[in-house]
C-alpha cells in the first residue's frame, strides 16, 4: 500500500477546519502540519483535533517532513504568496478560489507556477461531486435533448453566511462577495460542461458604503452558444437558495442546494439517485470525491481537478461581470 498523501494545511478558518474534518476520514491521506495567522484559530483547531501538529509558522508547517502538498485555505489576497513558499520547496498547490485578489496577480501567479513547474490544482468542488458528473453524463448521452438555456439563482437571507461569520473578509469589496465566493462555482461547472462562457453584460446592486461587496447581481453570459442567465441576491427573509438549470429541448436538469440533483420532463421535478461511494449524505460523497481527486493529483495519476489556469478564466469572467458597475 502506497504511504499516505502528506498535506500541510495553511489557513484554519471554516474551509480549513472543513479539510480536517473530510481528511480524518480517510487513510490514504494525512495532514502532516497546519498553521493559521490568528492564534485562536490555531488555538481552537489544536482543541478540536486531538493530535494535529501546529506549526510555529508558514514557512515551518510547509517545511515540515513527509508534506506532499500545501493547501491554501486563506483568503485570497495570500494565496500568491502561500503558493510561492511551496513552490520554493518542490512541493505540490491545492488552492482554494478565487485564484488571488485579482486577474492581474492571479496571472502573476499561474505564470510563476508554469515557470516553477509546479503542478497545482484549485478546489472547484464541481469538478467530482456525483451530482455534477451525473448531469454531465445526462447531457452528454442526448437525454434532455439540445441543451436551449442555463439558469443560475442565489439568495442568501445573510452575506456571509452565519457559517462564515468568522470570515469578514468576505463583507468586503476588495476580494469578498457571493459573486467571488458562490457564482464562480457555478461559472467553472458551466465551462465545464460548453466551454469558455462569455460575459455578455452584467447589472450590479452595490452599497453606499463602497468597502462592502455587492448586493445584488444580474447578468447574462453565453457559453458555447448556450445563454446563461444569473440572478443572484443577499439580504431579505427567506430560506437561502442555490439552483442552477440547464433546460434542453426535451427535458431538463437542476442541481440545488448545491449537491441534489432533479430531472423534468415537463411535469414536476424528480430527484436522481447518485453514486456516493458509501458516504452517508451527497455533501460528504463530494467532498470525498474531491479529495479522490487530489490524491490522484499528488501521485500523478490522472484526475478531473482544475488547475491554476483554469482557475484564473473563472476569476476573470467573475471579475468581468463585476467589473460594470465597480
Amino acid at each position: 500500500m502506497s504511504a499516505p498523501v502528506g498535506i500541510a494545511v495553511i489557513g484554519l478558518g471554516v474551509i480549513g477546519r472543513r479539510m480536517l474534518e473530510q481528511t480524518a476520514l480517510r487513510q490514504d491521506l494525512r495532514v502532516v502540519s497546519a498553521w493559521d495567522l490568528d492564534a485562536g484559530a490555531r488555538t481552537r483547531a489544536q482543541a478540536d483535533f486531538p493530535g494535529l501538529t501546529v506549526a510555529a509558522d508558514a514557512a515551518a508547517a510547509i517545511a515540515a517532513p513527509g508534506v506532499d502538498v500545501v493547501y491554501i485555505g486563506t483568503p485570497p489576497g495570500v494565496h500568491r504568496h502561500y503558493a510561492r513558499m511551496a513552490s520554493a520547496r518542490g512541493l505540490k498547490v491545492f488552492c482554494e478560489k478565487p485564484l488571488a485578489v485579482d486577474v492581474d496577480e492571479g496571472r502573476q501567479m499561474v505564470g510563476e507556477l508554469a515557470a516553477s513547474g509546479t503542478p497545482s490544482a484549485v478546489n472547484f468542488v464541481y469538478a467530482s461531486a456525483p451530482a455534477a458528473r451525473a448531469l454531465q453524463r445526462a447531457i452528454d448521452d442526448g437525454s434532455i435533448g439540445m441543451p436551449r438555456a442555463i439558469d443560475v439563482h442565489l439568495f442568501f437571507s445573510r452575506w456571509p453566511r452565519d457559517w462564515q461569520a468568522s470570515a469578514q473578509w468576505l463583507r468586503l469589496r476588495r476580494e469578498g462577495g457571493f459573486t467571488r465566493e458562490v457564482l464562480s462555482h457555478f461559472v467553472f461547472l458551466m465551462m465545464r460542461l460548453f466551454g469558455d462562457c462569455r460575459p455578455i453584460g452584467a447589472s450590479v446592486d452595490w452599497p453606499d458604503d463602497e468597502g462592502l461587496c455587492e448586493r445584488a447581481l444580474i447578468a447574462r453570459l453565453d457559453c458555447n452558444g448556450v445563454p446563461a442567465l444569473v440572478t443572484a441576491r443577499a439580504g431579505g427573509a427567506g430560506p437561502d437558495e442555490v439552483r442552477f438549470t440547464v433546460r434542453g429541448d426535451r427535458g431538463a436538469l437542476r442541481l440545488e442546494n448545491w449537491y441534489k440533483l432533479s430531472r423534468s420532463d415537463g411535469s414536476a421535478w424528480q430527484p436522481q439517485p447518485l453514486e456516493t461511494g458509501g458516504a452517508h449524505d451527497v455533501r460528504t460523497a463530494a467532498y470525498q470525491a474531491q479529495l479522490d481527486g487530489l490524491v490522484a493529483f499528488v501521485r500523478g495519476n490522472p484526475h478531473g481537478l482544475p488547475d491554476a489556469a483554469t482557475a484564473l478564466r473563472v476569476q476573470a469572467t467573475i471579475e468581468a461581470l463585476l467589473a460594470p458597475a465597480a
